[in-house]
Parts: C-alpha cells; structure tokens; sequence
C-alpha cells in the first residue's frame, strides 16, 4: 500500500506541530511517517507515494547552517546539529522511481506583512522537490506563527490538518505517472 512522509524541520516547535497535524489529515487515507529531517531516510522506500516537506523561513529561505546557530545563539533554540536540517536532507536524499508526488510548506511570521510576502522557504522546498524528479501534488502552503519561537497563530493546526486531508483527496485522483 501506497503511503505519506511527512520530512520536517523545526528549530522552535512549530514546525513539528505542523507536522504532526498534517500527518493527522493524511492518516485518514492513507498510512503515514512523521519524521524529522535530521533523522530521515537516506532513500525514499518504494511504498512512499506522496512526500511532504516543510520547516521555518530563516532570512528569507530554507534554514541553513548559519541561520541555524543564529537561532541558538540569539534566542536559545535546540538545535542538535545546525550543519543538518531540511534542505541538506533534500540535497541527498534518493529516489528509488518516478511518479512519487510532493508537497511543502512553511511556517512563517504573520508580521509585518511586506517581510511575509518576502519569505521563500516553500519555495525553495519546492523547486529542491522538482529537481528530485518529484512531481508537486498541490501548491506549496504557508501556516503562520505569531513570534520568531512562536507559538503558531490561532488555527494554523486545524488549517494543517485539513490540508493533509486535503492533499491525500489529491493524492486519490491523481493521474498515475510512471
């Protein structure tokens, strides 16, 4: 059988929370793994049909290693490794076949608004994605937190667990591509 994973990156919390309740509305439809970039798979398993990644914005993109060791410097996150995290994952990681879908997502702040319409990291997950050979299921999605640590603003859980719902309707009318 077909299923998710779910691949995060999460500095304060909130993109674990996203996470997990997006993995919440696939679970519905299809089974489904929640696991965090640093600890994810080398090579995607042949059941994997649908890959969803996401993480925070960090100056503007994807979290590197120095924004990273920024976030523990200057606001005490715990970071276990700040050389690895989402986008290093998606650099290496290998895809065994053609016809597996994905999907991103970020977190960002909902303030000020000229900064927000700045903020990339779906982006940049989603052209990492295509340049898997992966095709993107559904546009990226954006779910707000209301500080640099957070928390998530009110809804954006319930928001991320329809939209896993969501996606796994996509994911069953889906063309098969191989």
């Amino acid at each position: 059988m077909t299923r998710a994973l779910v691949v995060y990156e999460s500095v304060f919390g909130n993109g674990r929370t996203i996470a997990h309740a997006i993995a919440d509305g696939l679970s519905g439809a299809l089974p489904v793994d929640v696991v965090a970039a640093d600890g994810a798979p080398a090579e995607l398993g042949p059941d994997v049909g649908l890959l969803v990644v996401g993480g925070p914005n960090h100056g503007f993109s994807m979290p590197r290693p120095a924004t990273r060791q920024g976030a523990v410097d200057q606001h005490g996150a715990h970071v276990a490794d700040t050389d690895r995290g989402l986008h290093e994952w998606l650099d290496a990681v290998r895809v065994p076949r053609a016809g597996i879908r994905a999907a991103a997502y970020d977190t960002r702040s909902d303030h000020p608004k000229l900064l927000v319409r700045m903020d990339h990291a779906a982006r940049t997950e989603e052209k990492l994605l295509r340049g898997l050979g992966l095709t993107i299921l559904a546009p990226a999605e954006h779910f707000s937190v209301t500080d640099v640590e957070g928390p998530l603003a009110d809804g954006e859980e319930d928001r991320a667990r329809e939209w896993g719902a969501t996606l796994a309707r996509a994911l069953a009318t889906a063309p098969v591509h191989h």
